[in-house]
């Protein structure tokens, strides 16, 4: 829901004369604009401006494909914060195509501009009329033509004829905007209108918090057949669910790490808990799995699909005697594995720099630093963590850059 501070009477004319004058103030800094307010604007204006400039700002690195656009309105700051960026939107789209397609939650429109390439027509639903007002300010624009704009509750809507495919990106905050976990708190809950959606489209998707559980959710929704794990720059942004009409309890689960040179991998969850593993002691080369892996809990799957070793049970992390440069995550030469020692640990970190990790392991990197007087930077990498047999070591290397090919 748009905030009252946001506009109190909605004008569509007075955002445009916001994003006017934002978009001939070149590098902005808002706080000094705000301070100084050279043009003389008035409170609600100059927070329009100010909003507006940062939106602009923000898109370059956001939604790049929108950021040159004269004339893109600014939501409220909110929901640009929850909105996809084009990166994770556009490799959405790449898993749908149809006829007729629906964004059941449409906020800011970026996943329903994406998607809409992909459907001969499209819905964008939105049950705050000023953003959807915005949203089509913004998409005529970007020469979209193929989007129709409602307003009714997700809940509410209703189905004229089958349509391929509908998607969700639940609100995860209360009316107090404070986050919201579990899924049950999102609106709308899709745990209600599953089944009136499965009646009436080929295929659901619905973008949840990182911070759910993915096995829960699996569970609780019946229909999963694909989760996929999106991170950005090796951070987890979105858990993708993919449902369709039939039950499924065992899922393809899709672990992607985007802008970035590093494959996607996939696994099921019956595979992970058949295999069973050995552990070796740390030598040659270490590897850390990226977030997405680390999120979706492929800790032996990504053994067995890469040939190597893990260290312990519960470090999740990974060796070997020779590189395996495809491993999808942080690769390292490991030149010393040493016992947990502050003395020996000063005497070889002899810089007082270096780039600590801790993995399984009773102190955070924060107290680590604290405890050897290090500071960030440098060239080498400190991991701390357990060996198979619960003894506290340290691995002491130096990063392999990946090669881009």
């Amino acid at each position: 829901m748009l905030k009252k501070q946001f506009l109190e009477d909605f004008n569509l004319d007075i955002l445009q004369k916001a994003a006017h004058i934002a978009s001939q103030l070149e590098k902005i800094e808002p706080k000094n604009f705000v301070l100084k307010n050279p043009l003389k604007l008035d409170s609600d204006l100059l927070k329009l401006v100010v909003n507006q400039a940062i939106f602009n700002q923000t898109l370059v690195q956001k939604i790049p494909e929108w950021a040159n656009k004269s004339g893109i309105l600014a939501p409220p700051k909110i929901s640009l914060e929850q909105s996809s960026s084009q990166i994770t939107a556009e490799f959405k789209a790449l898993k749908v195509k149809g006829n007729i397609g629906i964004d059941l939650t449409g906020g800011m429109g970026v996943d329903s501009y994406f998607f809409s390439k992909e459907f001969k027509h499209f819905v964008h639903n939105e049950i705050n009329t000023e953003l959807s007002e915005i949203v089509a300010n913004n998409f005529k624009i970007l020469d979209v033509n193929n989007v129709e704009f409602q307003n009714i509750h997700a809940e509410n809507f209703v189905f004229q004829q089958q349509v391929d495919f509908i998607y969700l990106d639940p609100a995860r905050r209360d009316g107090a905007n404070r986050k919201m976990v579990g899924l049950h708190d999102c609106q709308p809950n899709l745990l209600k209108i599953n089944e009136k959606l499965l009646k009436n489209a080929t295929m659901i998707m619905v973008k949840y918090s990182p911070m759910l559980d993915i096995k829960d959710t699996v569970m609780l929704l019946k229909h999963v057949n694909e989760v996929i794990i999106l991170a950005e720059k090796n951070e987890v942004k979105e858990l993708v669910f993919i449902l369709r009409k039939s039950v499924c309890e065992d899922p393809i689960v899709s672990c992607v790490n985007l802008a970035s040179n590093q494959k996607e991998f996939d696994f099921k969850f019956s595979e992970e808990n058949q295999i069973q593993l050995g552990y070796k002691e740390p030598n040659g080369y270490l590897y850390e799995p990226n977030a997405s892996i680390m999120k979706a809990g492929a800790f032996k799957s990504i053994a067995i699909k890469y040939g190597v070793d893990k260290i312990a049970s519960n470090s999740h992390l990974y060796t070997s005697e020779s590189l395996h440069s495809d491993f999808p995550g942080r690769k390292f030469k490991i030149n010393n594995v040493i016992d947990y020692d502050k003395k020996l640990l000063n005497k070889m970190i002899t810089t007082k720099k270096a780039n600590v990790s801790t993995r399984n392991f009773p102190y955070s990197p924060e107290e680590v630093k604290k405890q050897l007087g290090l500071k960030d930077g440098g060239d080498q990498y400190l991991f701390f963590t357990e060996n198979q047999k619960k003894k506290k070591i340290v691995l002491i290397c130096n990063k392999i850059q990946n090669i881009l090919k």
